[in-house]
C-alpha cells in the first residue's frame, strides 16, 4: 500500500498509468490499474537543472540534479526538498488550519555500466524521508498526532541485449519505516527477479520471467510484533500480428504467496485496426482479464482491527472500446466492467474505529468517453481535452446482517467524475487553464445523503514563458490553484485550501557532453 501524497513527482524521469484490469501483467493485485514509476541513469538533454518555488502557506520547494558520462560510464544524481507551513484559512470557519505542516526531502542516484555494446550493469538508490503533523478534523484545535516516514529503495539490475533476445536481471532491497507518535513500525522487502524477452515462430513476441518477494513486517501493533511472507510469480506473455490489421496479445501469471492458494491469472486483449489512413484511424480493441489480490500484512495482523481469516479477492474484468482520429481530433471511448468476489475494504464502526472486511460480491461497471484536439499554426499551438468516467460501484453479496448495502455505491467511490484542459502557446508564452470535477461521494455503506461529500469543481490556471540562450533555458510559470475559491473535501471533515498561488523558476543547462 502506497501513500501518494509523501512521493515527489520530481524523483522520477517517468510516470505511466496502465489503466483497466490488464494492468495485472505488471503484477498480481492490480484490479483498477497500475502505475510505474521509472529512473535512468542515462543523461537527458538536460546535464543540470535547478528549481525553485515559492507558494502560499509557507511552501518552499527546491530541487537540483545532474548527470554526466564517461566513456562506458554514465550517472545521475536528484536532490529535493519540499516544506510547507500548510496554514490555509478554513473556507468554513474563517480559521487558520492548524497542526497540518509537513517537510519532504530525499536523493536518487543512479549508476550505469555497459561493459559491451550488449551488457549493462546499473544500480538504482532512493532515499526519502517525510515529516508531517497529521491534519485534524474540522473544529479540533488540541491534535498532536505526527507520523515520520523513512524509505530506502535499492535495486541493482543486469541486462544482455544479445542474439536470442533481451534478458534482464535483479535484485533489490526496500525499507519502508513509519514512526507514528513515536512508535516505529518497518516493513523491509528483497526482491529479485528475472525476465527474458525473444522473438520465435514468425514474430511472435514473448516474454517469460519470475519475480521472488520476502516481505519482513516489524510492526508493534501486530499481535507478535512481526509478519513474514514469500510471494512468488511466473509470468509469460505473447504479442502476435495476427494480419496487418489485427493484433493479439495473451499474458499469462501464476502467483504462489505463503497461506494461501493463488489461482491461475490469464489476460487476453485485441486490437484490430478499421481503418489505417495518413489522417483518419479508427481502432476497436477488447480484453478479458482474471486477477487476485491477497490482504495486506496490516489487513490481517493490525492489532484490534485486522482478521487473518480474511478472504483473498479474486476478479473477472473485461473491456470493450474505441479509437478514433479525425485529422486533428482524437475521440476514446471504453466500456468495462469488474467483478470482484470477497472486496476487501476498511468500513467505520459505531465506535468511530475502522476494520477490514470481506464485502461478499462487489460489481463495478462504467464508461469512459476522452476527447483530445490539437491544431498547430506556425508560432501558435492550441491544444484541448476533456475526459469523463461513469462508475458504478455497488455490492451485489454481503452478508444477512447487512442487506441493506446492497446496491449501494462503494463509500468514496463517485459515480462521476471529469477532467478538461486548454492550453494556449504561442511563440515563447504558454497559458493553462485546467477543470477537475469530482460526483458526490458517500462517507458510510447505506448512502444516506445526510453524510455524503458534495460534488465540487476545481479551476487552476497557469501561465508560463521559456527563455533559451544558447544552450541555456530558463522556465518562468506562476500558478493559481481553486481559482473560484471553491470550498470541498476529499475526506470527511477534512478541510482543503481554497484559491492559492505558487511561483517556480526553473534553470536547464541545455547539453550533453561526453567529458
Amino acid at each position: 500500500q502506497a501513500d501518494f501524497s509523501i512521493l515527489p513527482a520530481t524523483a522520477f524521469d517517468e510516470v505511466k498509468v496502465h489503466a483497466g484490469a490488464g494492468s495485472a501483467r505488471f503484477g498480481s493485485g492490480a484490479f483498477g490499474g497500475t502505475i510505474l514509476l521509472n529512473s535512468s541513469a542515462k543523461p537527458s538533454t538536460s546535464i543540470l537543472n535547478v528549481t525553485q518555488e515559492v507558494g502560499s502557506f509557507g511552501r518552499y520547494f527546491t530541487s537540483l540534479s545532474g548527470g554526466w558520462s564517461v566513456d562506458r560510464l554514465s550517472a545521475k544524481t536528484k536532490l529535493y526538498r519540499l516544506t510547507s507551513e500548510n496554514n490555509f484559512p478554513i473556507l468554513a470557519t474563517g480559521e487558520r488550519q492548524q497542526h497540518a505542516a509537513f517537510n519532504q526531502s530525499g536523493i536518487v542516484q543512479s549508476v550505469e555500466y555497459k561493459w559491451l555494446p550488449s551488457k549493462t550493469i546499473s544500480a538504482h538508490y532512493w532515499y526519502h524521508q517525510a515529516d508531517r503533523q497529521i491534519q485534524p478534523t474540522i473544529g479540533q484545535f488540541n491534535s498532536t498526532d505526527n507520523q515520520q516516514d523513512q524509505n530506502h529503495r535499492l535495486v541493482v539490475r543486469f541486462q544482455n541485449n544479445g542474439a536470442h533476445g533481451l534478458f534482464n536481471a535483479f535484485a533489490g532491497y526496500v525499507s519502508d519505516e513509519i514512526i507514528y507518535n513515536g512508535g516505529p513500525s518497518n516493513v523491509t522487502r528483497l526482491i529479485s527477479g528475472v525476465k527474458h524477452e525473444f522473438t520465435f515462430l514468425q514474430g511472435i513476441h514473448a516474454q517469460v520471467g519470475a519475480e521472488w518477494n520476502h516481505i519482513m513486517g516489524a510492526i508493534s501493533n501486530y499481535p507478535t510484533g512481526k509478519a513474514i511472507e514469500d510471494r512468488y510469480d511466473f509470468t509469460s506473455s505473447f504479442q502476435k500480428a495476427i494480419t496487418n490489421k489485427l493484433f493479439l496479445a495473451v499474458n499469462l501469471r501464476q502467483p504462489q504467496v505463503s497461506g494461501f492458494r493463488a489461482p491461475f491469472l490469464p489476460y487476453i486483449g485485441a486490437d484490430y485496426m478499421v481503418v489505417k489512413g495518413t489522417i483518419n484511424e479508427l481502432k476497436l480493441r477488447g480484453s478479458i482479464s482474471k486477477n487476485y489480490r491477497v490482504p495486506t500484512l496490516n489487513d490481517r495482523y493490525w492489532q484490534n482491527a485486522g482478521n487473518v481469516n480474511l478472504l483473498p479477492e479474486t476478479s473477472h474484468a473485461g473491456e470493450l472500446g474505441w479509437n478514433l482520429k479525425i485529422r486533428s481530433i482524437e475521440i476514446a471511448n471504453t466500456w468495462f466492467a469488474q467483478k470482484v468476489d470477497d472486496w476487501i475494504q476498511w468500513t467505520p464502526q459505531s465506535n468511530g474505529n475502522y476494520i477490514p472486511q470481506n464485502i461478499k460480491r462487489v460489481l463495478a461497471e462504467g464508461v469512459e468517453l476522452k476527447v483530445n484536439i490539437k491544431i498547430i499554426r506556425s508560432d501558435f499551438t492550441w491544444m484541448s481535452g476533456a475526459n469523463y468516467q461513469y462508475t458504478k460501484s455497488i455490492t451485489l453479496q454481503t452478508s444477512a446482517n447487512e442487506q441493506y448495502v446492497i446496491d449501494k455505491q462503494l463509500i468514496y467511490t463517485p459515480q462521476h467524475t471529469g477532467t478538461a484542459y486548454t492550453r494556449v502557446m504561442w511563440k515563447t508564452y504558454s497559458l493553462d487553464l485546467s477543470a477537475q470535477c469530482t460526483g458526490i461521494r458517500f462517507t458510510e455503506a447505506s448512502n444516506s445523503s445526510t453524510y455524503a461529500l458534495p460534488a465540487f469543481t476545481l479551476f487552476n490556471l497557469s501561465v508560463s514563458q521559456t527563455l533559451k540562450v544558447d544552450k541555456h533555458q530558463i522556465d518562468i510559470v506562476f500558478f493559481t490553484k481553486n481559482i473560484l475559491n471553491t470550498e470541498y473535501q476529499l475526506y470527511a471533515s477534512r478541510a482543503m485550501p481554497g484559491r492559492n498561488y505558487n511561483f517556480q523558476l526553473n534553470y536547464q543547462l541545455k547539453t550533453n557532453p561526453k567529458l
